[in-house]
């Protein structure tokens, strides 16, 4: 079977639709959305509306999600974060709000091969940045992999009885798109597919992944978008500027 794996949208609604172009001839049993769907962004309704359209998916929230649809007051938000939660909250239309409301919280799992969380598989709200924070995290789900994403970085941990060893996904040359990891048997894997609408790893390009279980590989894909039409958006909605001038940079 093969996934789509998404996360980290952040109401980037161009971002979203190159990966969606890049990948419309592929064929996918699921796809995967691993939440903040919102946040940041100029455009939450149609994210939304684009997010709902797929087909055979499995969406759990965010903590940008969460905020931005009432569930909880974002008191551990920074000023950015939390005024673009603010704004976004009165953007979203009624029923989008509800359905960002209604959705799961994490861990979830989704077959026997693997689960996602949107934080850390203990804590939805938990960052995992390194190995050590990594390694720390493998007792508490029971499948072979367990996505996850909220740093916006895309990274590959694998676990096995002699070591813990870190990918770093770079995709190869100058113009490199993607980039393949073996998954190999005996190890467990915790996964971040990287963010579709705020990279933070130097590269502005969106990021997302794509699990194929028969051949066991697991493929970081990198695609350009027209990030100049976001931030113009982000600008003129009177969002904060930091959120429109860290696109260039993928910080």
């Amino acid at each position: 079977m093969k996934y789509l794996i998404l996360s980290d949208i952040h109401s980037n609604l161009e971002a979203l639709t190159a990966v969606l172009r890049r990948v419309q001839r592929k064929r996918f049993d699921r796809v995967v959305v691993l939440g903040d769907l919102v946040g940041y962004g100029a455009d939450p309704n149609p994210t939304v509306d684009a997010v709902r359209k797929l087909k055979r998916a499995v969406i759990i929230r965010g903590n940008h999600d969460k905020v931005c649809s009432g569930l909880e007051a974002g008191e551990m938000f920074n000023k950015v974060a939390l005024e673009s939660a603010r704004w976004t909250e009165k953007m979203l239309l009624p029923r989008h709000r509800k359905w960002l409301r209604a959705l799961p919280k994490g861990p979830v799992r989704v077959d026997e091969l693997f689960s996602i969380s949107h934080g850390t598989p203990l804590d939805e709200d938990a960052y995992i940045f390194g190995e050590i924070e990594a390694l720390n995290m493998f007792p508490y789900f029971a499948t072979p992999i367990c996505f996850f994403g909220h740093s916006h970085f895309p990274v590959v941990f694998g676990l096995d009885e002699q070591a813990l060893t870190t990918y770093i996904p770079t995709p190869k040359g100058p113009n490199g798109r993607s980039f393949k990891v073996k998954l190999r048997k005996g190890t467990r894997y915790l996964i971040n597919p990287g963010s579709i609408g705020q990279p933070r790893d130097g590269d502005n390009r969106a990021s997302f992944g794509i699990l194929d279980s028969d051949r066991m590989t697991m493929t970081i894909y990198r695609v350009a978008y027209a990030y100049e039409k976001t931030q113009a958006k982000i600008r003129a909605a009177g969002l904060p500027s930091p959120l429109a001038d860290r696109l260039a940079l993928g910080r």
